[in-house]
């Protein structure tokens, strides 16, 4: 019998080790809070007046995106207190 389930898809190395320095140099963690919802179209990058964020919902969502870094199929996205892994096929709205 086959596995039914899914194979977790994880980001590649490439985006580990330039999320890992990252961290190193700003000071922040790494988090992969939002990543499997990434990979499934379940969040986006929105705008909120001036600010953009990582939303998912009401309840769920960062503080506002300082900077955007893309490696690969992945983008590290820099908050005021965290780094984020995300996919980088997130819609941008």
């Amino acid at each position: 019998m086959a596995d039914s389930k899914p194979k977790l898809s994880i980001p590649g190395s490439d985006t580990l080790t330039q999320a890992c320095k990252l961290s190193i140099k700003l000071q922040k963690p790494m988090c992969f809070y939002f990543y499997v919802d990434s990979l499934k179209g379940n969040i986006c990058i929105a705008s909120n007046e001036d600010d953009k964020i990582i939303y998912k919902s009401n309840d769920e969502h960062t503080s506002p995106i300082q900077n955007t870094y893309k490696v690969n199929n992945e983008y590290l996205v820099v908050t005021e207190n965290t780094i984020y892994v995300i996919s980088a096929s997130t819609k941008i709205q």
